[in-house]
């Protein structure tokens, strides 16, 4: 995931929470709000609860991982919550619940293919 695609400062997050609109699932909450820009940016919110900072990046790589291999509509900021249980989960049941809510929330052009999006032809 490029840096432009991060979402960062709490200001923003505040926002998203109050007035996006959210979908979520076992392992995952997905808040997402409109942000008339040309690109999706993404942040990621993994609390204390899921475990020791090793275990919040690394969960915290692998759902970036799995946004990434999505092709996501240009405008949209959205935050991904962390649930218990993510912290022990397989990197294929994270992938697996962010392409859910992905889909869900109506973020995605299409589904995503099993092996990525490919090589990119600049």
């Amino acid at each position: 995931m490029q840096h432009r695609q991060r979402l960062t400062g709490s200001k923003r997050f505040t926002q998203i929470h109050v007035e996006g609109s959210s979908a979520a699932n076992r392992l995952l909450v997905i808040r997402y709000l409109a942000n008339g820009s040309d690109c999706s940016r993404f942040g990621f919110l993994v609390n204390k609860r899921i475990g020791n900072a090793a275990v919040r990046n690394r969960v915290k790589r692998r759902l970036r991982e799995a946004v990434r291999l999505n092709q996501i509509k240009a405008g949209w900021d959205a935050l991904f919550i962390v649930r218990r249980g993510a912290g022990s989960a397989k990197y294929q049941d994270l992938k697996n619940a962010t392409d859910n809510l992905l889909q869900r929330a109506n973020l995605v052009e299409k589904p995503p293919s099993p092996n990525g999006p490919g090589p990119t032809v600049d």
